[in-house]
């Protein structure tokens, strides 16, 4: 049973679930994401693997092929509804979903071989507590990649709703992450998202890649 208390904002996506995959950006964005994950990480079919933030399943669902199990995590019930419906028509019998907070108790089926994220971090609120509970879930030598923003000044997100962070310093998020307990932890830049910023000009925000791995 998932006991996980409603978002503090409500929930942020939704009735946007419908349409979430409607943006080519966000298409091309995922498409980018899971191309770097696959170069950086060699994924075997033995690996199971948990996403957070996992939305609809656009990245699950690319990388689903080249892993034994995926478990979806999310709190969002619309955006979630979304990928019961994928799972249900596809060939994706190997993505287990868990509705909920990642950063709260869940039921999980860890360790973990992988653990992954695209573009959520920048709506958690509490890192400090969010990386210890992420080094637990994966077994020795489990692997880490999370995307997300460069560092911005707040004009990529036009509603501020549900957003914690304006995109992250690649050393301090490091810092974080090495005083946690892991390592390799390395940086690449794997995208860029084009979009007007609040004065209406097009700006491109980097997306990086950041991967590590527990000892």
């Amino acid at each position: 049973m998932n006991n996980t208390p409603p978002h503090p904002n409500g929930d942020p996506f939704k009735n946007r679930a419908a349409a979430w995959e409607e943006k080519p950006q966000r298409l091309e964005l995922t498409a980018a994401l899971a191309r770097a994950i696959m170069n950086r990480i060699p994924l075997r079919p033995d690996m199971t693997a948990l996403e957070f933030g996992a939305g609809t399943g656009l990245l699950t669902c690319r990388l689903a092929p080249a892993l034994r199990r995926i478990t979806a995590v999310d709190a969002s019930p619309d955006m979630l509804a979304v990928l019961r419906e994928k799972i249900a028509a596809g060939p994706f019998d190997n993505i287990r979903i868990c509705p909920g907070d990642i950063s709260r108790p869940l039921d999980l089926p860890a360790p973990f071989d992988l653990i992954y994220a695209a573009m959520t971090l920048h709506h958690l609120p509490g890192l400090d507590l969010l990386f210890p509970r992420l080094l637990q879930f994966l077994r020795p030598g489990g692997l880490l990649a999370l995307a997300d923003l460069d560092a911005e000044d707040g004009s990529f997100h036009p509603d501020p709703t549900g957003v914690y962070h304006h995109g992250f310093d690649r050393a301090a998020l490091a810092d974080r992450l090495e005083k946690t307990g892991f390592e390799n932890i390395r940086f690449d830049t794997v995208h860029a998202i084009r979009r007007p910023d609040s004065s209406g000009f097009d700006r491109d925000y980097p997306v990086f890649l950041l991967t590590a791995n527990k000892p």
